[in-house]
């Protein structure tokens, strides 16, 4: 059976149609013709032209149905050959969609396994990276055994970079919670993945793509539009780029507590974030100001004995310490210490060492010299030291031992090498 296209109907159509109005036009005149001969004849005459002009009243009646359905058909043929042409329109806009789907989903698929891989190898080299320092800075404590060496040591204490013990920006961005489309979310997770690459020049525009989107569907105050803005402030403050990134904290500020009001943990996470921004400006006493807002928030939300409280503590200890305000600093840390003490020992090591570092600051040497005592046995108990005996006693028997030309035990021989391993 062979297929008519559109068009061709459509000719077919006009052709009969005009066809049919030439007949129509010839029967008219037909019956003006048969009724002018009529009128002149008599009863007996009449007869027969008129049964032949019923004849062509019927036809002409014929004709003009035809020519009524020939224009509903062409009328159906152009509703049939826009539809095509919207079909058309709408397969090739799904085709182009579902290679578009194809291919995020394969991106998609390739960031999510690139950032497996990399959360797994940052993890693993954070936690020797921070284990090196540790035991790094504990070196200088372990020979430094007298006073004066300690007073010597604490005029060498290295001034460490802002916030490195509590929130990082990355952590700030993965806690906010993302109620924006698929599609805006999947540009927010390769914006944070080329942050954490360094890949800053790409997440700038990224990231700025996703903001414009979200304004224009959602609104400029919408909470995902201030979740972004603290996006692209991280991905400025990557760039140094620090004014800038400080003018986005701001707007996000803004919009975060008009939505949930100025006590969120969302405003805190805000505020936290100028405080590292303004602190990597120099400005110490804006961001502990920021600091201090984000403290009382977090100890409004979650308790004072949070760890999340801690944290905070320890951001606003460090930039107290820039400020020489010691008393502060020594304050904070030792809040921080009674709140992480027997929960998190690694954060608890970290604060230790830093209440360590700023009682040697003030010249309280007996009490710093008690604080890495207790980080030093900790450290020993981890290591596998001898039972029962802390590092200094171990190494004052040693002393004794070496002095009196006494043999030691194996195993004790043992340990010592390990702990002089640890140490260098």
């Amino acid at each position: 059976m062979t297929t008519i296209s559109t068009e061709e109907m459509t000719t077919i159509l006009k052709t009969a149609q005009q066809g049919l109005s030439l007949l129509r036009d010839e029967h008219s005149t037909i019956s003006r013709t048969l009724e002018a001969i009529t009128s002149g004849l008599n009863d007996d005459e009449i007869s027969l032209p008129r049964e032949k002009n019923a004849q062509v009243n019927e036809n002409f009646e014929k004709l003009m149905t035809g020519i009524d359905e020939t224009s509903l058909m062409m009328l159906v043929a152009q509703m049939m050959k826009s539809d095509d042409l919207r079909n058309q329109k709408t397969r090739d806009l799904q085709k182009l969609l579902n290679d578009e789907n194809g291919w995020l989903r394969e991106e998609l698929a390739y960031t999510q396994k690139r950032l497996q891989e990399s959360e797994s190898a940052v993890a693993r080299l954070e936690e020797e990276l921070n284990q090196l320092r540790f035991l790094d800075s504990m070196k200088n404590v372990i020979c430094d055994t007298n006073t004066a060496s300690l007073a010597d040591e604490s005029s060498r204490i290295p001034i460490i970079d802002v916030l490195d013990l509590g929130f990082d920006p990355e952590e700030e961005m993965s806690n906010n919670n993302n109620s924006a489309p698929s599609r805006l979310q999947t540009l927010n997770a390769l914006v944070i993945q080329y942050i954490r690459e360094g890949r800053t020049e790409i997440a700038g525009p990224l990231c700025k793509q996703a903001l414009e989107e979200l304004m224009s569907t959602s609104g400029k105050e919408h909470p995902d539009v201030a979740t972004m803005l603290n996006v692209l402030a991280m991905v400025y403050r990557d760039q140094q780029k620090y004014k800038e990134a400080s003018g986005y904290l701001e707007q996000a500020l803004a919009i975060r507590e008009k939505c949930f009001g100025e006590t969120d943990q969302l405003v805190a996470s805000t505020l936290n974030n100028m405080a590292i921004v303004f602190g990597k400006r120099g400005k110490y006493r804006e961001a502990e100001g920021y600091c201090r807002r984000a403290l009382k928030i977090r100890e409004m939300v979650f308790g004072e004995n949070d760890p999340d409280v801690a944290k905070q503590l320890n951001n606003l200890a460090l930039l107290c310490l820039h400020q020489g305000k010691y008393e502060e600093v020594e304050d904070c840390h030792r809040k921080a210490l009674k709140i992480v003490e027997g929960i998190d020992d690694t954060t608890t090591l970290k604060t230790q060492n830093q209440l360590a570092s700023i009682l040697l600051k003030q010249g309280k040497y007996e009490e710093a010299q008690g604080v890495y005592k207790t980080i030093l046995t900790k450290i020993h108990k981890k290591s596998g030291g001898i039972e029962g005996k802390s590092l200094w006693e171990v190494a004052e028997e040693r002393q004794r031992k070496m002095e009196k030309g006494e043999k030691m035990e194996v195993m004790e021989t043992r340990q010592l090498e390990y702990l002089e391993k640890l140490v260098d």
